[in-house]
């Protein structure tokens, strides 16, 4: 069993308590720190977990196992490099850093003190992804010419200005960070890595300081395009499509439904299981803890998908199509 410890104290951090806290034989939380005592012992009572005083009594404590990071974005680095020169494992919530090199400073510092480092990118875990997964294993979609994704809500229509995600730093590109980063993940699953970004990133709706509404067109080394939308000031909205020259697919991911157009105009269409991605996630991440199992989002993976985010915003702001 591993023991963690949850750090950064608030919603997510609350969801991903919920999912494992009494339900999970491989992790559970034990203890919990935030800068705000009130939320330390808001936590501490609604999970059932001790609560530290500072992150450093946290890191520093011997019967913590992990750290279970949901700390602002600009943090991440800093707060997982700490913990991980503790003799700390580390799960940190996407994405992996707000730039790509401190996601790779990360990277080298969990191997240097060989502990695991995991980026939870949850969707991959979704049954929509592993149902498209084995139909490319299969052959069954053909070459893959195109991509779409869209990833949307309202969220930013509601933040105030002294809210932590109501700013640049923090919320680069508008909602890449907070959500299109989960589809450029599955893009790059199944396009490869993105060499080339072409981008629009407006601030429409939304008052405070970030920007609202995201475009980005994506040429994949698989030799395949894609287009990435994701707004912070609409309607939900989780789509993930794929054209393929045996069939198209479009999915929404946390619907659990598929529907499928064979190359002969067939239809199918498809209500999956709803997977715990959440607990999955976490329970892997346990099993690679004790070395049982290798954590699916490999690192190298979490740190093209900022460098995708930080192409973003660079294409964007000098109008203009940039390589990786």
């Amino acid at each position: 069993m591993i023991k963690a410890a949850s750090v950064g104290l608030g919603w997510w951090s609350d969801e991903l308590a919920k999912s494992i806290q009494r339900k999970s034989k491989k992790i559970k939380i034990i203890s919990c720190y935030s800068r705000c005592l009130k939320r330390r012992i808001s936590f501490s009572k609604k999970f059932k977990t001790q609560y530290h005083n500072s992150y450093k009594s946290l890191i520093k404590d011997p019967n913590i196992d992990a750290i279970i990071l949901t700390s602002p974005h600009s943090l991440h680095s800093k707060h997982a490099i700490q913990a991980l020169k503790n003799g700390k494992h580390v799960f940190v919530e996407k994405p992996m850093a707000t730039k790509s090199l401190e996601a790779q400073k990360m990277f080298i510092c969990a191997k240097k003190n060989k502990k695991t480092l995991a980026v939870g990118h949850n969707r991959r875990f979704s049954s929509v992804f592993d149902f498209i997964q084995s139909l490319n294993d299969q052959k069954k979609i053909g070459k893959i010419l195109h991509i779409e994704a869209n990833f949307s809500a309202p969220g930013a229509l509601g933040y105030k200005k002294n809210f932590w995600r109501a700013n640049r730093k923090e919320s680069p590109g508008g909602a890449i960070a907070g959500l299109g980063i989960h589809m450029i993940d599955l893009m790059c699953q199944f396009g490869g890595k993105v060499i080339s970004i072409q981008s629009l990133v407006k601030k429409y709706a939304v008052k405070v300081n970030i920007d609202d509404t995201t475009s980005a067109l994506f040429e994949f080394n698989n030799k395949c395009t894609g287009n990435l939308t994701t707004i912070f000031a609409c309607p939900f909205t989780s789509k993930f499509n794929i054209f393929g020259t045996s069939m198209n697919i479009f999915s929404e991911v946390d619907s659990n439904k598929i529907k499928i157009i064979h190359k002969n105009g067939n239809i199918k269409k498809l209500n999956l299981l709803d997977k715990k991605t959440l607990l999955l996630e976490l329970e892997e991440f346990a099993d690679s803890c004790i070395k049982k199992k290798q954590f699916r989002i490999k690192n190298l993976e979490a740190i093209h998908n900022v460098k995708i985010m930080e192409g973003i915003v660079k294409s964007s702001k000098l109008n203009k199509k940039i390589y990786l």
